[in-house]
């Protein structure tokens, strides 16, 4: 037997003498041979000890022999040099547990006394020590015990190997699975933990929790707009702006995106929720220095309460995200509590979202047509085409789907398709010898965040063999908040190309005669809201004075202006007398399907050649 023992010392030494790697099993098999020492000779056990030290030399590693009877310690010089102590004060398990981290001790301890008890077959552990720098270092112990034929230990043997450059990486890789590479905030990973943690903490407090949902209004702009390094740079001047406006207690978590969600565990109610969300969204509202000047965004905020609005986290993450977007339908930079009610309105906007996806795939969009005629003499000028969506079973009114395209970006492919089948039905007109004249479409603020639209308009009316002048587009007024972005520009590439442009709903945004000038638009429409209030109940004239105003100055500016929602002959003969060069609405007639206008309104236009 003591020829098997030392050939095994004689077979580690020779593993651990290899510069690269160290055979683990090796040395736990070291460590099982020293545990039958107790049957045998004192001088054995050392000499055995000594290769065994000397094993641990040549793998870096740090040997220790300690008596768990007499608590004396004993450790190698190896030991001390990871540590960087050049004298040995570590003589007993009191001075070795002064420098164990005060987190540790409990680990380590609980390591030591269970394989002392026979219940774990080795003894390992990893801990902070305290290091001669004053910094703790991470270390990896493992030993055996030598046990008498009773099976009680009266030794113990090991070594220790530095570990702290390992869990370094550890703790590094656990942070980014656990937290956003751009900001540095906690990810969905660690809020799922942290709201697991929080609900049960409320439950069995039997208080409350607040979940806020921050999206930023309009991010996808300066992405488009500026980059995405303006867009990135933005999200971490936000992330360092809500920090300091949440209050103690409060954690900040990135959803992803532009999505932030704040989590609020110390018995927050609707009260406090509120308080935090108005103190945000100031906040976020005033401007952010950036490399390429100043940021403006606002925020929209939906917020939920347990255990008010839900039960768990997932449900009371989800009802928050529907309040969120209640606050974007709002118009954005709004806040608002979770209501049952949301839920509903949610529904079918999902339900809305995925018909039109299929409406697109199925062909069921088709586009109508409503005349503008001459004020006074009824000639037919131009027409609008306005889109219109039957799902086999009703047609479904443009406003429930024309916000749900909006939030959803749905916009973006039903634009182009509006843009073809335009391009398309004027071609079909053309080719049947009809005198059609300008068609208008109408374009979203959405679909200038992309570059390109001009000349997408462009090539479609080069693909029908098409003029520029038989299109018309019309834009609304909020495509003015968007300038920066490039719309400007796309206008202007239409306007050369020969497209005229007529600015939609005016009056109900964000009229500036500076902007109309810098805007190259040449018709100017009046929105029906003040068409329909002209006159009251009694005929007397209510709001002439606005409408006379603004035909008045959109003449002075040498634009043609559109009269919509005229819906009798006074109103009719109201704006004529006033000049309004053309009126849109159902006097003349509703938005008709294309053969129907043809019929309707080309074929006698064609016979007058």
């Amino acid at each position: 037997m003591l020829a098997a023992l030392a050939l095994l010392a004689i077979s580690l030494l020779a593993t651990m003498l290899n510069p690269i790697t160290l055979s683990w099993s090796l040395l736990w098999l070291s460590l099982a041979a020293l545990s039958t020492l107790a049957f045998i000779e004192l001088h054995h056990f050392r000499s055995i000890k000594r290769a065994y030290q000397m094993a641990m030399l040549a793998a870096h590693d740090g040997f220790w022999e300690w008596n768990p009877v007499t608590k004396e310690l004993k450790v190698g010089h190896r030991l001390l040099e990871i540590l960087g102590y050049h004298d040995d004060f570590l003589k007993d398990t009191h001075a070795w547990l002064r420098i164990v981290h005060p987190d540790d001790r409990d680990t380590y301890n609980h390591a030591v006394s269970t394989h002392l008890k026979g219940e774990t077959p080795h003894f390992y552990c990893e801990y902070r020590v305290l290091a001669s720098d004053g910094r703790y270092r991470w270390i990896a112990s493992r030993g055996l015990a030598v046990r008498n034929h009773k099976g009680v230990a009266y030794q113990m043997v090991g070594s220790v190997t530095d570990v702290t450059a390992k869990r370094h990486y550890q703790e590094e890789m656990e942070f980014l699975a656990q937290h956003d590479n751009l900001t540095g905030l906690p990810n969905r990973l660690l809020l799922a933990q942290d709201m697991g943690f929080a609900l049960e903490r409320a439950h069995q407090r039997q208080t409350r929790i607040a979940v806020m949902f921050l999206d930023l209004d309009r991010f996808k702009n300066i992405n488009d707009s500026l980059g995405h390094r303006a867009g990135d740079q933005l999200l971490q001047l936000v992330t360092q702006r809500l920090k300091s406006l949440l209050p103690t207690g409060a954690r900040l978590y990135r959803q992803g995106g532009d999505e932030f969600i704040v989590l609020i565990d110390s018995n927050a109610g609707p009260e406090l929720a509120l308080s935090v969300a108005s103190a945000v969204r100031e906040g976020i509202g005033h401007p952010f220095s950036g490399e390429r000047g100043e940021l403006f965004t606002s925020v929209s905020i939906g917020i939920s309460i347990y255990p008010d609005d839900a039960q768990d986290g997932g449900t009371l993450l989800q009802h928050a995200d529907t309040a969120m977007y209640e606050a974007k339908a709002a118009g954005g930079n709004a806040i608002r509590l979770h209501h049952s009610s949301m839920d509903i309105r949610v529904n079918r906007r999902h339900q809305v979202e995925a018909g039109l996806r299929r409406a697109l795939a199925e062909n069921q969009l088709s586009l109508y047509y409503q005349p503008q005629t001459d004020t006074r003499d009824g000639r037919l000028l131009g027409m609008e085409a306005l889109i219109r969506w039957h799902d086999g079973t009703q047609q479904i009114p443009p406003d429930h789907f024309i916000p749900v395209a909006e939030e959803s970006g749905l916009i973006l492919p039903i634009g182009e398709w509006v843009i073809e089948a335009a391009c398309r039905q004027i071609a079909t007109w053309r080719q049947a010898g009809h005198n059609a004249p300008p068609v208008a479409i109408n374009l979203s603020p959405r679909q200038f965040w992309r570059a390109g639209l001009a000349q997408h308009i462009l090539d479609a009316l080069t693909l029908h063999a098409l003029p520029p002048e038989c299109l018309k587009v019309e834009v609304t007024e909020s495509v003015l908040l968007h300038a920066e972005a490039g719309a400007l520009g796309e206008l202007q590439q239409l306007r050369n190309a020969g497209i005229a442009i007529a600015l939609d709903d005016f009056g109900t945004g964000y009229s500036s005669l500076a902007y109309l000038q810098r805007l190259p638009v040449s018709t100017l429409k009046i929105d029906r809201a003040f068409i329909r209030d002209m006159t009251d109940e009694t005929g007397r004239n209510a709001n002439l004075t606005m409408v006379g105003a603004i035909i008045t100055m959109a003449h002075g500016l040498g634009l043609e202006v559109v009269a919509e929602g005229v819906e009798t002959e006074t109103q009719r003969t109201l704006l004529a007398a006033r000049q309004c060069d053309l009126i849109q609405g159902y006097l003349v007639s509703k938005p008709l399907p294309a053969d129907d206008f043809a019929h309707q309104f080309l074929v006698d236009r064609q016979a007058q050649g």
